[in-house]
């Protein structure tokens, strides 16, 4: 059995023992390293939440952006689609052999909007009754004439024409029994979310109910749309040319004149009212972040009025716009 021998510290410096490699580290040395440490583990953690912060705010701008075009193309889709619709002949039109130069409409407008919002996006009435406000968002009201050749389909199984929402539009009835056409008519406007509490671009559809009664309650399309406003490009001598650009306020003051009914104009014609004389449309939309605190101070921005405005929160915000001609009533168009 061996036994261990015990040094003392001069008989290990006698037999040659070298202590230096067992000593501790001093508490010097252990505060440096602890400091170095923890400056490491600081940038790090600073760098990791930067990068986590870059990212979220890429991230946000990235989806604003998306939902900004998706909601332009979307309005801007409905205003070309604006009195567009298959001719009718009628009897003293069918006399000459002359189609029906206008879009078979029934009671109501093509294109109509309002400064401030509709006091009820759902009423039948057409053009909407709207706010007697500015300061809110405007609203947009769009009616075409489909067939089931050229329409959105429910589902390939069961063609059907659906409306800004996918609910099935009734057929209009029409002189004609050959006739299979569908009067189709999308509002849009910026309500508050009650289950998000966003401000979101809401759309109202006239499928699912009969021709002429209430709308269904209308449902969010785009979320995260804070305001939007839309001018009118209008021609009041009907010269196929915008003398100017208006808002539904401007049109409905006495000061702007409505338009004349041309010589031209054959029997049945429906007389011309103000909305009849838009020939395009500007739209604005005011974009902004789904999250906060993106910012280091509220951001600044130009508003759809072209006014630079601070932002009341953190969040990113954006503007968007886009000028979009009313197909059906330009030079060289066709039914």
């Amino acid at each position: 059995m061996h036994k261990i021998k015990y040094y003392t510290l001069s008989e290990a410096n006698v037999s040659g023992i070298n202590l230096r490699y067992s000593q501790g580290r001093s508490l010097v040395e252990l505060m440096i390293a602890m400091t170095i440490g923890l400056i490491i583990s600081l940038a790090v953690t600073s760098l990791f939440v930067n990068n986590s912060k870059t990212y979220k705010t890429f991230d946000d701008k990235s989806v604003m952006e998306e939902d900004g075009r998706m909601a332009l193309n979307t309005i801007a889709y409905q205003i070309r689609m604006a009195e567009t619709g298959p001719p009718q002949n009628t009897t003293t039109q069918g006399a000459v052999g002359a189609g029906k130069s206008e879009y078979d409409q029934g009671a109501g407008e093509a294109i109509s909007g309002c400064s401030g919002g509709f006091i009820s996006p759902v009423v039948p009435a057409s053009p909407v009754p709207c706010n007697l406000s500015t300061t809110g968002p405007d609203s947009i009201a769009l009616r075409y004439v489909v067939d089931l050749d050229n329409s959105n389909a429910a589902a390939a199984s069961a063609a059907a024409v659906t409306d800004c929402l996918g609910q099935i539009v009734p057929q209009t009835i029409k002189d004609n029994p050959w006739d299979s056409n569908y009067t189709v008519e999308n509002r849009y406007y910026i309500a508050v979310n009650p289950a998000t509490n966003r401000s979101e671009l809401y759309c109202a559809g006239n499928g699912g109910v009969p021709i002429g009664t209430a709308f269904l309650a209308g449902k969010p399309i785009v979320e995260n749309v804070v305001d939007m406003k839309v001018v009118y490009g209008y021609d009041p001598m009907n010269q196929q040319s915008v003398s100017g650009f208006f808002n539904a306020a401007d049109l409905a003051a006495p000061t702007v004149p409505t338009p004349a009914k041309k010589s031209s104009w054959m029997d049945g014609d429906p007389d011309p009212t103000k909305w009849s004389g838009i020939l395009s449309a500007k739209i604005c939309l005011v974009m902004r972040s789904a999250n906060d605190g993106l910012t280091p101070k509220p951001m600044s921005y130009t508003n759809c009025s072209g006014t630079v405005v601070t932002a009341p929160d953190k969040r990113l915000y954006s503007t968007f716009t886009t000028v979009v001609g009313v197909r059906g009533r330009t030079s060289g168009r066709s039914l």
